[in-house]
């Protein structure tokens, strides 16, 4: 195993051990001493693999967006309904329960603000991604005929306006599934021919 494969272990369980401290305590209250003690290692030997508490979340929230990422794209190159599609791509959003902790978290908010402004040139990134990966499914599943849309860049962009907007005013978790579904059978109906 290379020396590299084995950093990212590493930081991948320093990541997991932040994100239960950011969870508990916030962001601003959180400190590279508290991380340290979580993740059962010393401050300075925390310090060689993050330099402050914005790397470590910076981390962590790349790789949660990578992991969107990757699964939208997997969902997007199976078959299935439209309300199906759109059912598992607003899944994606939330891989292994993480809108759970966040939206009903006490310091929820404050960690997806932080989110929004720690990784902005990321998000904004993998968000052009997403939104070109439904249009070319959208395209795709119209040119086969399985559903209606004559402007799919516009149509991927309402999609995805529509999916974030879920989150205003902010819900409980069981809320946002719900909406999430009612979402997902609501455009999937309006695409299906």
């Amino acid at each position: 195993m290379s020396t590299g494969g084995l950093e990212t272990d590493k930081q991948k369980e320093i990541a997991q051990a932040a994100f239960e401290v950011f969870v508990e305590h916030g962001f601003r209250k959180t400190s590279m001493q508290l991380i340290a003690v979580k993740a059962e290692m010393s401050r300075p030997a925390l310090y060689l693999h993050f330099q402050s508490k914005e790397d470590v979340f910076r981390f962590l929230a790349i790789g949660y967006l990578t992991k969107v990422a990757a699964d939208i794209d997997a969902v997007l190159a199976a078959s299935g309904t439209a309300v199906d599609v759109l059912q598992s791509l607003f899944n994606a959003f939330d891989p292994n329960g993480v809108k759970a902790v966040l939206l009903d978290a006490k310091h929820g908010d404050e960690l997806m603000e932080v989110n929004e402004t720690n990784v902005k040139d990321v998000a904004d990134n993998i968000g052009a991604h997403i939104r070109v990966a439904l249009r070319n499914w959208l395209e795709n599943e119209a040119a086969l005929g399985h559903i209606y849309c004559d402007d799919p860049d516009m149509t991927s962009q309402t999609i995805m306006s529509s999916y974030f907007g879920l989150k205003n005013p902010k819900p409980s978790y069981g809320d946002y599934k719900s909406r999430t579904k009612q979402l997902a059978q609501m455009l999937g109906r309006g695409l299906t021919i």
